[in-house]
């Protein structure tokens, strides 16, 4: 063998988490819900933190069990670990369930992620190892012979990959928006005075929006500051600016997100948004179990027939645009 062939060799070697030729095997995750979780950037760092802790070795073909579900030990399956998802994700999928974000906008929690045509490999994103922001600390299941662990990657290696933010991540207070029940058959309308479950759930959707409710985090009381925030989200999104969250204030921050088209059949966290803002928009009586089947497809149906969109029962383009507006 040549010299240049034995480097590319070794190189190939090391690269990290070289996955599947084809499509990798998946298998839903034991003791989880019927679809991805929605976790605050706390619960995906002690989730991540576990795995560190219990020095879990690198392995294609194994699958490891803790509290938090069985999950492959390789990347891929960490960061599906991590993140609470359904199933283990793979990198070629995994931005079924993640957008890409701006390098300099990471948070902890956030993943770095690379789907190439000889490195395939993703890890959690910690923090930054230096001011410049350029080589980044991650937790990382490595390649065989290591453990899951906290490895500092160089600038070279940190700018070749993709930095990506999982759909279902909470931004604000993890005690109570980790906690918080977004999913109801019904929403009512919400103004000064108002307080409870729902209120807060409001809230914790308001500040994933990026708007403020208070320095405490979300209290579960519609106080003068929460009725900002609501203006500020209507105004956003091209609703009447006031001080409240109604029906259309609930479907525009209910279906808040990424925008992939799914249909009967589709699972996962798009497709409890979509239920939450039919139950929002149409009253719908929906069951938000994740799950697109018949009465789903109804709802959409109805959904598209009343705001004189194509009737199709499938979410794309112009439905999301509707829901993510409010009509």
């Amino acid at each position: 063998m040549s010299a240049s062939r034995v480097r590319t060799a070794s190189v190939l070697a090391v690269l990290a988490c070289l996955l599947f030729a084809g499509n990798p095997v998946v298998a839903q995750a034991a003791d989880h819900p019927s679809s991805d979780l929605e976790l605050t950037r706390d619960d995906i760092l002690v989730r991540g933190k576990s795995w560190i802790d219990e020095r879990v070795p690198y392995s294609q073909s194994s699958w490891h069990t803790n509290q938090f579900g069985r999950y492959r030990q390789d990347c891929s399956g960490y960061v599906s670990m991590a993140w609470g998802l359904h199933r283990v994700r793979w990198t070629g999928d995994i931005m079924e369930v993640a957008h890409r974000i701006d390098r300099r906008d990471l948070l902890p929690g956030d993943a770095l992620w690379l789907h190439g045509s000889s490195t395939q490999h993703m890890a959690l994103f910690v923090r930054w190892a230096d001011s410049a922001e350029t080589r980044a600390v991650v937790w990382e299941e490595y390649r065989t012979g290591t453990v899951a662990s906290e490895r500092t990657w160089s600038a070279s290696r940190t700018s070749r990959f993709n930095a990506i933010r999982y759909d279902n991540v909470i931004e604000g207070d993890a005690t109570t928006c980790a906690t918080a029940q977004l999913s109801h058959t019904r929403y009512p309308a919400l103004a000064a005075g108002a307080s409870g479950e729902l209120v807060r759930a409001a809230q914790c959707l308001l500040i994933r929006a990026g708007f403020n409710t208070g320095e405490g985090g979300p209290s579960g009381t519609f106080d003068p500051t929460t009725a900002d925030a609501a203006r500020q989200f209507r105004a956003s999104v091209g609703l009447p600016a006031e001080g409240e969250v109604d029906a259309h204030t609930w479907t525009a921050l209910l279906s808040a997100g990424s925008t992939p088209t799914i249909q009967d059949g589709s699972s996962g966290g798009a497709v409890l948004r979509v239920q939450r803002a039919l139950n929002a928009a149409r009253s719908a009586g929906l069951t938000v179990d994740g799950r697109f089947g018949p009465r789903t497809t109804a709802a959409v149906r109805d959904y598209q027939s009343a705001s004189g969109l194509g009737v199709d029962g499938i979410v794309g383009p112009n439905t999301w645009k509707a829901l993510q507006a409010g009509r």
